[in-house]
């Protein structure tokens, strides 16, 4: 059966990279979803598409803030992939807002866990089962969920209050994920990503990251890779 690649959180820098490097490694499908859905359409596919020109690659609109219509895009999901073996499923969803400590509205902040905890976890309810059951029935499959995350979880920015917050609760939802289901032969884990990324950095570079996540799923072991400066 075909070889698919769901990335939630597509766009230029790590998604787009992260799923031209999985083209290459056997993956035959990439669906990529972000709330964006022209940039979906005229970047992120082409990019992902002159990676590997024989694997098909289409887009979805997402809004993971949006929890109610979650359910609607898994289901257009699954009639997308109808017949094919989801083997990686990498979410890649945080928003980026620096602002003073105190000035942080609870409505951000309730936005924040809404696309970066709530939403992966109806992602994760909807897919583990499916990772298991692939892992059962095809053991030269490599069944994962992968998710980004960061340093923060254990070095706080003050200035990154609210992102700092959810990228700890996710953290500790990945950790738990991997404790329960790592048993039935799905990989959970995270890719810390400790610092600012950009093109010039000699390690958090997107085509790095990409590479380091790319081996983390092969390992098929391991609750997170670290990725840093040198």
């Amino acid at each position: 059966m075909t070889r698919t690649l769901l990335l939630f959180g597509a766009g230029p820098g790590i998604g787009n990279h992260v799923a031209a490097k999985f083209a290459s490694k056997g993956i035959e499908h990439i669906i990529l979803l972000s709330r964006n859905t022209q940039r979906l359409q005229n970047e992120d596919a082409p990019f992902v598409s002159k990676s590997n020109a024989d694997v098909k690659v289409d887009t979805l609109r997402i809004d993971l803030a949006d929890l109610d219509s979650i359910p609607g895009v898994l289901k257009q999901l699954d009639s997308l992939t109808k017949g094919e073996d989801v083997e990686v499923v990498f979410f890649n969803a945080a928003r980026i807002k620096p602002s003073e400590v105190l000035g942080v509205s609870v409505e951000e902040i309730d936005e924040d866990f809404k696309t970066t905890n709530l939403a992966l976890y109806v992602i994760a309810q909807h897919y583990i089962p499916k990772l298991q059951a692939l892992a059962k029935s095809n053991t030269s499959r490599k069944p994962a969920l992968l998710v980004t995350n960061s340093h923060l979880p254990w070095d706080p920015i003050p200035q990154l209050l609210s992102l700092s917050l959810v990228k700890a609760s996710q953290k500790n939802m990945v950790e738990s994920l991997n404790r329960a289901f790592s048993d039935s032969g799905v990989h959970i884990g995270l890719i810390h990503i400790e610092g600012p990324v950009a093109p010039a950095n000699k390690v958090l570079n997107p085509r790095t990251i990409a590479e380091k996540t790319a081996a983390f799923w092969e390992g098929e072991k391991g609750v997170a890779v670290n990725v840093k400066e040198e």
